[in-house]
């Protein structure tokens, strides 16, 4: 069967839903679910997230060239997933659904405290497309919650993400060890 390449990239799921903060110059806050992110290089670590321009997400970006890429637990699905809608600028999104932010290392947006992980990040290049800007970031500083860390490693078992796959439809996580 042939499908609209258009709707291709669905083929490409389950895709990771992470929690994207940003800050402006008058420090106004903003958070947005994105599944549409990749890592690109190694070293140095380069990560590529595609988001909507024209929204307060992108214009923080572009403003402060920073961001922080919150992992977060499929137990706060209802939150991470109210962040999608448009509130009214000035209104603090991530208290209005319930979560809590707190001080980046490296960078000035926040890190949201419910996460599992974050990953803060620096505006290396961006690439316009039609619909999305591709963002290309370097990865400046890393951390995962002492929760998800077993024996000194990480065990991801434990961050339990939530993973997309078309607009009405996500899946569980299922860790499959390798055999030995």
């Amino acid at each position: 069967m042939r499908i609209d390449p258009s709707k291709a990239y669905r083929l490409l799921s389950p895709r990771i839903v992470v929690l994207l903060t940003s800050m402006n110059s008058k420090h106004g806050m903003n958070a947005i679910p994105i599944d549409f992110i990749i890592p690109v290089n190694y070293s140095p670590p380069i990560l590529m997230v595609a988001i909507q321009p024209g929204g307060q997400t992108y214009k923080n970006i572009k403003e402060s060239r920073e961001f922080v890429i919150n992992i977060m637990n499929k137990k706060y699905l209802n939150e991470v997933m109210k962040c999608a809608t448009r509130y009214q600028e000035g209104i603090n999104k991530i208290q209005q659904v319930g979560l809590h932010h707190y001080s980046s290392q490296l960078v000035r947006a926040p890190r949201i405290k419910e996460a599992k992980a974050w990953l803060e990040c620096r505006l290396v290049e961006e690439i316009p497309f039609k619909d999305h800007t591709a963002i290309f970031a370097e990865i400046v500083a890393a951390e995962v919650s002492d929760e998800i860390v077993v024996d000194g490693e990480v065990e991801y078992s434990r961050i339990n993400p939530i993973l997309h796959i078309t607009k009405d439809y996500s899946i569980e996580f299922k860790a499959i060890k390798k055999k030995k």
